[in-house]
């Protein structure tokens, strides 16, 4: 327990449709002062609460309803679902079987708990939980918890590349048990936390703009139009999407006329995949320079990446 606090002040919602071991974990966390704790085994109902930003700490079942539970929790820590990407997240499930425990890791849950359980393990997860959170990783792919078991930067992992940076992010469930932070406060260290994560997440989804277009103009060189050239034009197609939602909200505003172009020019090849044309091919390769530009040069240079974003798009 954190010195001089008690927990009557953190939001729980528990979504278990057992009810014995609902009862029995809701029970478990009173002894503990953990009074706030909304128990149901209608998941709807944990979603409604969750969504409305009622939860510091989520302990989900996720073994009936795991396809939905896992893209709820993925919409919630990209900021698409409730006005909080950051609560602490607990799975629980039966299954150890290596796809559930990677849908439910790559979901963006804190920890997997797998049942059968003692109640003390959980208390312990969820005390660990409160005083070591994991920092965040932020790839273009991912944004979640930190699963390396040496989190030092630099070392090796399968996470470790040139577009990742681990983020400290607002912990709720510590937050809350200090009995010391406001909702008020923890709303601003929500949206302090936001912006880091959202800055780090364009710069991502930059490096990964550039690197498919440079793949899919060299498929295009080789002939190889295929259902991999596809998939390419697809995610491309889905970041510059995400790209248009997160870049009014960061310092790269200037580049969201360019990713708007290239997104009406991915849409326009992918009526026709496997047969392009060549000037759309152009026009991308020229809008993959022009982005690159905008995230990597000074503000002296922003104007001369907007002078290109204009020429683009006259003959996009």
């Amino acid at each position: 327990m954190l010195a001089n606090s008690t927990y009557k002040n953190v939001r729980i919602v528990l979504f278990e449709r057992d009810s014995d071991v609902r009862q029995a974990i809701k029970a478990t966390l009173a002894q503990d002062t953990f009074t706030q704790t909304l128990a149901t085994s209608g998941l709807k109902t944990a979603q409604t609460a969750i969504f409305n930003d009622k939860a510091d700490l989520m302990v989900i079942d996720i073994d009936e309803n795991r396809n939905e539970i896992c893209k709820m929790m993925r919409k919630i820590r990209h900021n698409l679902a409730g006005g909080n990407p950051f609560p602490v997240s607990i799975a629980l499930s039966s299954s150890s079987d290596f796809q559930n425990v990677h849908q439910a890791v790559n979901s963006g849950f804190d920890i997997m708990l797998l049942k059968p359980f003692s109640m003390s393990t959980l208390l312990d997860r969820v005390h660990h939980l409160m005083r070591q959170r994991a920092p965040f990783v932020v790839t273009s792919d991912y944004i979640g918890p930190d699963r390396r078991q040496n989190q030092s930067k630099g070392q090796s992992g399968a996470r470790n590349s040139g577009e990742e940076m681990l983020i400290t992010v607002p912990n709720p469930l510590k937050m809350m048990a200090t009995g010391a932070v406001s909702l008020a406060r923890m709303r601003h260290a929500i949206e302090e936390g936001v912006t880091k994560v959202n800055e780090r997440r364009v710069v991502c989804n930059s490096e990964k703009i550039s690197q498919l277009v440079g793949t899919l103009a060299s498929q295009y060189m080789l002939s190889n139009l295929d259902q991999e050239f596809v998939r390419g034009l697809k995610r491309l197609q889905a970041i510059c999407g995400e790209m248009d939602r997160r870049l009014k909200r960061s310092k790269f505003a200037h580049a969201a006329d360019l990713c708007d172009t290239m997104e009406t020019v991915v849409s326009r090849i992918l009526e026709a995949p496997l047969s392009p044309h060549s000037k759309d091919i152009e026009l991308l390769q020229n809008l993959g320079y022009a982005t690159d530009r905008a995230f990597h040069s000074d503000k002296s240079e922003i104007k001369a990446a907007r002078t290109i974003s204009d020429s683009i798009r006259a003959v996009a």
